[in-house]
């Protein structure tokens, strides 16, 4: 009897930290691929799966406040019934559907710190397994990553959220010590990978985390003096823009791209979407279903086309490197809007979350729907099974959800009791 009181009470672990140790995990299997990760990957998709049944009536207020997650999922797996391949639809479809669902299970019980702090972990392992491996005569330039690029854009995700923990004064000072060794690590990477787009990106989070985390707090938004010189400048570069753009044969981009190394069609990716617009306009509305276009071993496809011309092996995945034309080509320009539609309400939910609260833990998120929707029209993961990015994009719009629930709730409360209460509520509310 003792014996089993005892073991009962060995294993009883808090359930927010079984989530949080459940989400890192996850978050660390689809950082990146590896050798046997379905080992890891399908027992904790099916555990996530059981808990969104066990957890629905927790999860049914944010549910009712976002269904339009759905409506793209939906859309893809009716494709079924004019796609040719019917297997790989409703399977990819349910895999979508199950991400949308981890997305919840993930938030129910977690707040954005504790999300933020699984992806420093995550991405710090990748980040050291990188370093190492550059440092063990492998690919300094890639890491432990396929590609350069991909080293880059995950090392940008390290970046915003070492460089959030490390600015958020509300956190321990060993661990925002820790996340400024990441931020070091992180900038290192991205200078090793070479990368335009990890470049770009990096300096543009910095620039948001400046802005929407940072100024705010430091009170110079209601300085008139920085007010007129930020105007100014902003005024002048503007005009100095228009003097430079109104210089013929001068096209800033492919300037850019030049300074990288870059050609003007990205890569080859600007011929891919002249080969996807040909396929929308032979299948507009519809679509062709998931993986009804990439088939290189029919030899009279286009894709086998594609596939010769940019030197690929007949067994290799390819996109059109853009996740608007991707979708259209297989889902149709019905099922691009209805994942536009999806995008936006994310995007629009976030942006109010970072304007009503100067919080550093809301401008992680809000880095992260910039990083997302950049990557959009260069790689094809806006609404892509088990896509990190795009989890962590629909985990801080629905995290949003969840803080409006809670706000009412206990505006409800006060709203119920006298005007004691009311004013001991809010002492609450401020944190007395």
């Amino acid at each position: 009897m003792i014996q089993s009181r005892s073991l009962s009470l060995r294993f009883d672990i808090p359930q927010r930290l079984r989530d949080h140790f459940l989400v890192t995990l996850w978050f660390i299997v689809t950082f990146k691929q590896f050798t046997y990760d379905e080992l890891l990957l399908y027992p904790l998709a099916l555990y996530f799966g059981w808990a969104f049944v066990r957890d629905f009536q927790l999860l049914l207020p944010i549910l009712q406040r976002s269904l339009t997650l759905f409506i793209f999922p939906i859309w893809w797996m009716l494709s079924a019934m004019w796609g040719v391949e019917t297997e790989l639809i409703l399977k990819s479809g349910a895999q979508l559907i199950l991400t949308i669902m981890i997305c919840y299970c993930a938030i129910i019980r977690l707040e954005k710190r504790d999300l933020i702090l699984s992806m420093l972990v995550a991405a710090g392992i990748f980040g050291v397994l990188s370093l190492q491996a550059g440092l063990t005569g492998g690919l300094a330039a890639r890491g432990v990553f396929s590609s350069k690029n991909a080293m880059g854009a995950a090392m940008v995700v390290l970046w915003t959220a070492a460089v959030c923990i490390t600015l958020d004064n509300s956190l321990s000072k060993w661990l925002r010590l820790v996340a400024a060794g990441a931020c070091v690590l992180a900038a290192q990477l991205i200078f090793i990978s070479d990368s335009a787009t990890a470049v770009l990106l990096a300096g543009g989070i910095t620039g948001v985390v400046l802005i929407f985390g940072l100024l705010p707090r430091s009170g110079l938004l209601n300085n008139p003096i920085f007010l007129s010189f930020s105007c100014a400048s902003l005024a002048t570069g503007l005009f100095l823009a228009a003097q430079v753009l109104a210089v013929q044969h001068f096209n800033p981009i492919t300037k850019v791209l030049e300074a990288f190394g870059k050609d003007a069609t990205l890569t080859g990716r600007t011929v891919l979407w002249d080969y996807a617009t040909i396929q929308i306009q032979q299948n507009p509305l519809l679509g062709v279903g998931e993986g009804g276009y990439w088939t290189p071993e029919d030899w009279t496809s286009d894709a086998r086309k594609i596939y010769v011309e940019f030197h690929k092996k007949f067994y290799a995945q390819f996109s059109f490197h853009n996740s608007y034309y991707e979708i259209a080509v297989h889902q149709g320009l019905i099922g691009l809007a209805f994942a536009v539609m999806a995008v936006t309400w994310c995007l629009w939910r976030i942006v109010l979350g970072v304007l009503r609260e100067n919080d550093m833990a809301m401008v992680f998120f809000f880095g992260i729907a910039s990083i997302h929707i950049m990557r959009s029209f260069t790689e094809s993961a806006l609404m892509s099974p088990f896509s990190l990015l795009a989890m962590l994009f629909m985990m801080g719009a629905l995290l949003t959800v969840k803080d409006s629930l809670r706000r009412e709730t206990l505006r409800r409360a006060a709203g119920a009791v006298g005007p004691d209460m009311q004013v001991g509520n809010r002492q609450l509310l401020a944190g007395g």
